[in-house]
């Protein structure tokens, strides 16, 4: 076994998963052009992937201790492939859900790779997890970089407002076979290599142990402020090609934006342990979360390649350290969870970004309607209600509104000329709402960071030294990663 190939292994294996994310978000115009697709609909088929992320970690992260990482990560690879071969083939009147089916297994895939490399990495640096989680969670944003501008490069070009390159024109089926290029690769470098046991098992800690750990009152309180991080990461970044798009009129592409906040979020991972070192993982949480809604909130009033760019900065510096700091601390306060809290926050994360994307669908919708409502000559004609999905009507919404396409393509160029002023003046105010989650943690992370201090500062938990980590590998100690 090698400690550096299973790292990389990995990093490339989430790779594939941020390719999923990213390819999706990029190819959502071209499905709901291509099959008339609701907004709605497409934060269905876009929440999929949620789903059956949570589904996967619910049902995989109780048994990953007693199967082995390695099956785990195969079992991914071929969720993976089943995911992007559904989109290949979709079409006919059961077109939505056979997308929705195929995201779901796509999501699967990404849920079974976070059981297998969050334990995996927490085994091989049981004294940095925080650290190295978040180095090994920078090949998510890296991934939505490579693989943001691959899709852009051979869809509809790249236009970086200083200069314009075109794109290749494929379309979104051609956009999607780029998946299975990192796909092939983790698998062929998880086969031949052996796992070893996870920190929990190596320390002998025993199932119902931990089972336990969930009713902690500090876990539960975590694994909630894991639902808001999600949504407030996630549900907008799936969204940013479409909003982004349509507020600025086409002129700023959603993707490029999301490519330069993984960009930025790639390096900031990298310095994660000295900040957290600085300011303690829940400080660090605390400072994220108080530039993720000031960030998401400015972004709600972009309309140009400036503004978009300048508040993604703030949104982008915001949420880098979310999802892996989450995870660090789920690590090295509660590590007595094992495989199985990873998963579980995983499972929760992904719940709350599967229910929020349709959530968000409905704002765009009928924001957009909203808008378009102040034009009568054309309102009567475009709007259509229709009925909510159940995760809308759990909060109370008996009815949804959105602009019917067919119904704007008859309309002369003027008017539709209109309905795209009118819907762009309404398409980022969804970001404004979901600005409300990154308040809420600020003040539940702030609780915490002064609970901490009071008590002595933050304190992790270890289960093995370095010298029983050491046991765990054939050869002696483990080399160096980076």
């Amino acid at each position: 076994m090698n400690a550096r190939t299973l790292f990389i292994a990995s990093c490339v294996a989430l790779v594939t998963s941020a390719f999923t994310f990213v390819i999706r978000g990029d190819i959502l115009p071209d499905l709901e052009k291509a099959f008339g697709l609701s907004g709605t609909d497409l934060g269905w088929i876009a929440g999929g992937a949620f789903w059956g992320m949570a589904a996967a970690m619910l049902v995989g992260a109780p048994i990953c201790d007693f199967i082995g990482a390695k099956m785990v990560m195969l079992a991914a690879f071929v969720c993976h492939m089943i995911g992007v071969i559904g989109v290949l083939v979709a079409g006919g009147e059961s077109v939505f859900y056979i997308l929705f089916l195929s995201t779901f297994a796509a999501g699967c895939a990404n849920g079974l790779v976070e059981i297998a490399i969050n334990p995996l990495a927490a085994t091989l640096y049981p004294t940095q997890k925080t650290h190295y989680l978040n180095i090994l969670h920078a090949w998510w944003p890296g991934g939505l970089v490579i693989g943001g501008l691959l899709a852009s490069f051979m869809g509809r070009g790249v236009d970086f407002g200083f200069a314009n390159f075109g794109g290749l024109g494929l379309d979104y089926k051609a956009r999607m076979s780029l998946i299975f290029i990192p796909g092939i690769i983790y698998l062929l470098m998880s086969l031949p290599q052996k796992f070893p046991a996870t920190e929990r098992v190596a320390s002998g800690v025993s199932t119902g142990t931990m089972f336990r750990e969930v009713f902690r009152p500090m876990f539960l309180l975590w694994a909630f402020c894991m639902v808001l991080t999600a949504a407030s990461e996630l549900g907008p970044q799936q969204w940013q090609e479409s909003v982004m798009r349509s507020a600025t009129d086409g002129k700023v592409s959603g993707t490029l934006v999301l490519v330069y906040t993984s960009a930025m979020m790639f390096v900031l991972r990298h310095f994660a342990g000295p900040i957290a070192h600085k300011f303690s993982p829940i400080g660090m949480l605390t400072i994220s979360a108080v530039l993720a809604g000031v960030g998401l909130y400015l972004l709600s009033f972009a309309n140009n390649a400036a503004t978009a760019f300048g508040y993604a900065t703030v949104y982008g510096l915001g949420i880098a350290y979310f999802w892996p700091t989450m995870l660090g601390v789920t690590a090295e306060r509660f590590p007595k969870g094992g495989a199985f809290l990873l998963g579980l926050m995983g499972c929760v994360g992904n719940l709350a970004i599967a229910l929020v994307l349709p959530v968000i669908g409905y704002l765009y919708d009928e924001s957009a309607a909203a808008e378009v409502k102040k034009l009568p000559d054309y309102a009567s004609v475009v709007i259509t209600n229709d009925q909510p999905s159940w995760p809308l009507k759990l909060v109370g919404i008996s009815q949804t509104q959105q602009i019917d396409a067919a119904a704007v393509a008859q309309l002369d160029e003027a008017g539709k000329k209109a309905i795209l002023e009118a819907q762009a003046k309404g398409a980022a105010s969804p970001f404004r709402t979901v600005a409300i989650l990154p308040a809420i943690l600020v003040v539940i992370f702030g609780a915490i960071a002064i609970r901490d201090k009071l008590a002595g500062g933050y304190k992790p938990e270890i289960l093995i030294s370095r010298e029983e980590e050491n046991e765990l590998f054939a050869g002696g100690v483990q080399g160096p990663v980076e």
